[in-house]
């Protein structure tokens, strides 16, 4: 724990402003895919913000195909709400994003070389939707996923000055410019949360040093698992004795080009698969020390690392660990 710690001072030290603005909130929500009827618990989140948003909603996704929350933003350009979205040029022309943009909703295709692969939505400069699902029917009811909702009018400001550079510049995946990493946004009770995007931040580096200075246990749920650096982190924090568990999507854990699912688990490694193969667990977490939580849109691969436009939270809070833990330990209970 004592590394930890100080690891994140040092981050903070290199890479941070070290001022510290206060937010007032941080809450998780899960899905849950193995209940017999649908689970909106996501999507009803999302639909109240959006409700009750006054002035401005911005909104970054890989796919959207889900009606509710697209009738939701339409209502909301009725009522004079300036809506605006970036979602990856391959889902530009979904139906429902036809339909968004006929029901006066500002969308930009994003143009680069990897994928815009963000999930983010800022409602009205103070609150920040952020996580591992889609605007889709299936990443709110079919499949693992979670979003986190943090108001804070400070980490607000990040994600619009990363969003207005892909809506307004035009800038994608490696063009990002490489900027001043943003400061911390503590929370009030103790909490502290860092905000880093792809390919402007090194994400990559940042999770080989955080799981480096792990001292007890290192807990990883991957969607996509291609990063040969990470694994070698992993393989390191096992060899010295840390619990190393790793719980990868089913459909991609031995199939993927370059995974390192099945390398690690050929090394020993408590290496599993989700036990839904009709579902996708397409959560993309690590859980350090039962305190410290990376969580995002982050697949733990080099396209997410180099060429993607993605954001990860780092937080570190006790009790959200706790909150991603029970969802890891739902997720192993169900694993083969």
């Amino acid at each position: 724990m004592k590394k930890i710690i100080l690891l994140l001072t040092s981050i903070i030290l290199l890479y941070l402003n070290i001022s510290a603005a206060f937010a007032d909130e941080l809450e998780v929500y899960f899905n849950d895919p193995y209940k017999n009827s649908k689970d909106r618990t996501i999507q009803n989140m999302i639909l109240k913000d959006i409700k009750g948003a006054k002035k401005t909603i911005d909104l970054a996704t890989y796919n959207y195909t889900d009606t509710k929350t697209a009738e939701a933003l339409i209502d909301a350009v009725h009522r004079g709400v300036k809506v605006r979205m970036v979602v990856d040029e391959d889902n530009y022309n979904k139906k429902v994003v036809d339909d968004l943009r006929s029901g006066g909703v500002s969308v930009i295709s994003a143009q680069s070389n990897g994928l815009m692969h963000a999930k983010y939505i800022i409602i009205d400069n103070a609150v920040v939707i952020s996580g591992s699902a889609n605007m889709t029917l299936a990443s709110f009811s079919y499949d693992n996923n979670f979003m986190i909702r943090l108001e804070s009018a400070d980490a607000a400001k990040v994600f619009t000055a990363e969003f207005e550079e892909m809506y307004l510049d035009l800038i994608f995946g490696e063009n990002s410019p490489k900027t001043k990493a943003a400061p911390a946004v503590k929370l009030k009770d103790g909490a502290t949360v860092y905000i880093r995007f792809s390919p402007d931040d090194g994400i990559d580096d940042m999770i080989e040093s955080l799981i480096s200075a792990a001292n007890d246990s290192v807990y990883m749920l991957a969607y996509s698992f291609a990063s040969r650096d990470i694994a070698e982190r992993l393989q390191a924090a096992d060899d010295e004795g840390l619990d190393v568990i790793v719980i990868c999507e089913d459909s991609k854990a031995y199939t993927d080009g370059g995974g390192q699912c099945g390398p690690l688990s050929e090394e020993g490694l408590a290496v599993y698969v989700d036990g839904y193969p009709d579902t996708l667990m397409h959560e993309k977490v690590i859980i350090l020390d039962n305190s410290v939580v990376i969580a995002g849109s982050y697949n733990f691969t080099r396209s997410a690392d180099k060429r993607n436009d993605e954001q990860v939270l780092v937080i570190q809070s006790r009790d959200v660990a706790d909150q991603f833990l029970a969802e890891f330990d739902k997720i192993l209970e169900e694993a083969k």
